[in-house]
């Protein structure tokens, strides 16, 4: 490989942290993320999932370590964010990608609380867990964060009303971060995947019908896969992304483009 593109994708001495990341997009964006040469905290609800995943994705010791947390727990991203500054340091990178359940159902069937859970986990928390770690981004004048969002956050979705909104909220949000760390170096964006092969949307790809469905917008003819997003992530963390910031990125087969 040239040097010059090596060096644009080089995650050496950066430090990553990765929500969500025993599995599916998490995973693979973590994955890619080591291979970069960056040191990745892989969160998961989970500590001995975190672990083994840590373990698989990288066998040299202390490259990736394992830390559980909770989106929907705003102590445990706090226990998350201060783990990750005593045994690696602050983080260069932040991937969140873990979210909430996604409730399902029309909109004048939607419970109150059950609407106040999504908007924590995929909203509020995603803000707190960027306010731990962005004053060290800023102190250092260099920072990414990334924020999983998806293609129903900027198009309606029979069924889908709740975590589209909560989704819509974090393309705002990540702009407004854009605009107010921006001129500390420090870039925020979304990834706005459309179904990928992940168990989140397990009913999709197990079922026929609903494949031809959700395939059937997509002008490449199929859905994502993780390894899709982890691309796109790895462009945005790391020195070739160095001027993207404030933008909703589809990975979407051209979905978007209907």
């Amino acid at each position: 490989m040239n040097a010059a593109v090596r060096k644009a994708f080089d995650l050496s001495g950066r430090i990553a942290l990765v929500t969500g990341a025993s599995k599916g997009m998490g995973r693979s964006i973590a994955a890619i993320l080591a291979q970069a040469g960056a040191r990745v905290v892989i969160s998961s609800r989970n500590q001995a999932d975190a672990e083994r995943v840590a373990a698989e994705i990288s066998a040299e010791p202390g490259q990736c370590i394992g830390i559980a947390s909770d989106m929907g727990d705003s102590g445990t991203l706090k226990s998350l964010v201060a783990g990750t500054q005593e045994r690696v340091g602050k983080p260069h990178i932040l991937v969140a990608n873990a979210a909430g359940e996604a409730p399902t159902g029309p909109l004048d069937k939607v419970e109150a609380t059950i609407f106040d859970e999504a908007m924590v986990s995929n909203v509020r928390n995603n803000l707190l867990l960027a306010n731990l770690v962005a004053p060290g981004m800023v102190a250092r004048r260099d920072g990414s964060i990334i924020i999983m969002s998806s293609i129903v956050g900027s198009r309606g979705r029979a069924g889908m009303g709740v975590y589209s909104a909560t989704k819509a909220a974090v393309n705002q949000l990540v702009r407004n971060m854009a605009v107010e760390w921006g001129p500390d170096q420090v870039r925020t964006n979304a990834i706005a995947p459309t179904a990928v092969r992940t168990d989140f949307s397990r009913f999709l790809w197990e079922t026929p019908e609903a494949m031809a469905r959700a395939t059937a917008r997509v002008p490449m003819g199929r859905i994502g896969e993780a390894d899709d997003v982890a691309g796109l992530a790895l462009l945005l963390a790391s020195p070739a992304g160095a001027f993207i910031n404030g933008q909703v990125i589809g990975v979407d087969g051209g979905a978007s483009a209907w």
